[in-house]
């Protein structure tokens, strides 16, 4: 990768972070994680666990997105925090946040706000012509490795690419 085009995607990958930030919330609480990952060796550990989820779980996808995330420079990992609100809205499908807390459910508008932040970032990330992927497998990976400081419920990983070739685009499937 040129120096030019990749001073350009530690720009925009700054720009999509704080895109994320500022996406809308459904009670105007952070109850999200974003990070940013361009270490080798943190980006290194994550896709290792994810090869090694993929021999415990047998969905061989897990393999496949760290194989397709080992050339990649920038990740973004968006994680919803282990968070319940108190508006006992039942959108979670429990009663009340106590009962979805107890039950090991997670607040649908924890998850919501991470959806609309990994929405936000996409869409913002192909106007600026970089190529990116959703990945509940590096995020998961990212996950069991203890990389977030906060508790979080789930997280997904986007890598993002500035190359001739979009990596995401006909990778080798396998379930």
């Amino acid at each position: 990768m040129s120096f030019a085009v990749d001073e350009a995607l530690d720009i925009v990958s700054k720009i999509l972070v704080m895109n994320s930030i500022t996406a809308p919330k459904g009670v105007g609480r952070d109850d999200i994680v974003i990070e940013l990952v361009k270490d080798d060796k943190i980006k290194e550990k994550i896709l290792l666990k994810s090869k090694e989820i993929a021999k415990r779980s047998g969905f061989s996808f897990y393999e496949r997105d760290a194989i397709n995330c080992e050339n990649i420079s920038h990740i973004i990992f968006i994680g919803y925090k282990m968070f319940y609100h108190g508006f006992d809205c039942g959108f979670c499908g429990f009663k009340t946040c106590v009962e979805c807390e107890e039950k090991g459910g997670m607040c649908a508008i924890s998850v919501t706000d991470a959806g609309i932040a990994i929405g936000s970032l996409v869409k913002l990330s192909a106007i600026f012509g970089v190529d990116n992927r959703i990945m509940l497998s590096i995020g998961q990976a990212a996950k069991e490795t203890g990389f977030f400081e906060e508790k979080v419920g789930g997280a997904y990983g986007i890598p993002l690419s500035a190359t001739t070739k979009n990596p995401f685009f006909d990778r080798k499937i396998k379930v």
